[in-house]
């Protein structure tokens, strides 16, 4: 009996032993900065980094985030899209909120608005639709700052698309510079 066993075990050892060079790990590529991956049935993809404008204040260690702002463009295949009522949604660990835009969609937003800073390669009058290599400049002050370290999370959806979702955090040391917010 004690011969089946030993069989048995040395079978086992000789597969384990076999197999192990049938299997590989191969770590996937990090997506290089400012890289955005394209998600399916999205019709817009960030473009660039997604930065953050810190603010350093007396007696709050390694600052905060008042604003955040990222490029927005068309993805892959898309020609034009409109993105009149289109809605930003932001959240981190604590609090979620709709973002209001401002007044003309154009303009530097105050805490809970968002707004189009710039346009990049803008086609004809200024309007809200994103055609073939325009970039939206957006910014968004969210009602409050972003700490160091902290997950974000923002939901930009035009209303003819899903919503590009963009997950960042922030720097573990804040700048008051713009700060660029790390892919997770």
């Amino acid at each position: 009996m004690e011969s089946m066993f030993g069989l048995i075990l040395a079978l086992f050892l000789v597969f384990c032993v076999c197999s192990a060079g049938c299997v590989t790990e191969e770590t996937p590529q990090p997506t290089p900065a400012g890289v955005s991956i394209p998600q399916e049935g999205v019709l817009i993809q960030t473009i660039g980094n997604v930065t953050g404008q810190g603010v350093i204040l007396q007696g709050v260690p390694r600052g905060t985030i008042d604003t955040i702002t990222f490029a927005i463009g068309l993805a892959p295949g898309v020609k034009t899209l409109d993105l009149d009522n289109m809605t930003i949604v932001y959240a981190d660990a604590v609090r979620t909120e709709i973002l209001t835009p401002v007044d003309g969609y154009r303009g530097n937003p105050p805490q809970g608005y968002w707004g189009i800073t710039d346009v990049v390669n803008e086609v004809g009058n200024p309007n809200m639709r994103l055609d073939f290599e325009e970039q939206f400049v957006i910014q968004i002050n969210p009602k409050a700052p972003v700490v160091p370290n902290q997950v974000i999370t923002i939901s930009v959806k035009p209303k003819e698309s899903k919503p590009l979702v963009i997950r960042r955090i922030a720097p573990s040391t804040i700048e008051e510079n713009d700060n660029i917010l790390s892919i997770l």
